[in-house]
C-alpha cells in the first residue's frame, strides 16, 4: 500500500507542474520546464491507447522501444511481458474500451545543462474492460517518458481488482 502512495503522490507531483516557466536555472535544473496541452508525443500516447482498446498487439509494440521500462503498479515489466497480458485479455474474450482520456498534456524538462529535456506525457485513462455482461471500469493515472519518438519508460497507477475478476 505504501508503493501505491507513492506512485500517486509521484504522479500528482507531476499532474502540479503544469503551470508553465521558461525559467531555466542550468546549474539546479529547477524552474526549468513547461506543459503542451497538444503536442506529437500526447498524439503518440493516444495512438498507442488506441492499439491496446484494438488488442493489436503488433501496432501496440511500435509505439514503445524494445527496451522500454514498465513500472506496472510499481511492478517493473518489459514490453514482452506487457504483450502478453495483452494477449490474455484477448485469449479470455475481454475486450477494452477507452470512454475517454482526458487530462493529457506533456510536460517538457530541461535537464541541467538546458541542452536537452525529457518529454513526459501524463495522462488519465477511463477504460471499461468487458467479458459477457460483466463490466469493470477502471481508471488509470499513466506518465509516459518519451525519447527518440519512441516510449521508453511508462508509469500506471490502477486498481486491479476489477480486471482480475474478469479472469474468473
Amino acid at each position: 500500500m505504501k508503493k501505491l502512495v507513492f506512485v500517486f503522490l509521484t504522479i500528482s507531483a507531476f499532474a502540479s507542474g503544469q503551470s508553465v516557466s521558461h525559467e531555466g536555472n542550468a546549474e539546479t535544473g529547477f524552474n526549468s520546464g513547461y506543459s503542451l496541452e497538444q503536442s506529437p508525443n500526447t498524439k503518440w500516447v493516444l495512438n498507442s491507447i488506441k492499439a491496446l482498446e484494438a488488442l493489436d498487439t503488433v501496432t501496440y509494440k511500435s509505439f514503445y522501444a524494445a527496451e522500454v521500462k514498465f513500472h506496472d503498479n510499481l511492478e517493473e515489466k518489459n514490453l514482452t511481458q506487457n504483450v502478453a497480458f495483452l494477449k490474455a485479455l484477448k485469449a479470455n474474450g475481454i475486450s477494452v474500451k477507452f470512454e475517454k482520456v482526458a487530462p493529457i498534456w506533456e510536460y517538457v524538462h530541461k535537464n541541467k545543462n538546458m541542452k536537452e529535456a525529457n518529454n513526459y506525457v501524463i495522462s488519465y485513462q477511463y477504460a471499461a474492460l468487458t467479458k459477457g455482461n460483466k463490466t469493470v471500469k477502471v481508471v488509470i493515472s499513466a506518465v509516459d517518458l518519451i525519447k527518440n519518438g519512441k516510449i521508453v519508460q511508462e508509469w500506471l497507477a490502477y486498481d486491479t481488482a476489477g480486471i482480475m475478476s474478469l479472469f474468473k
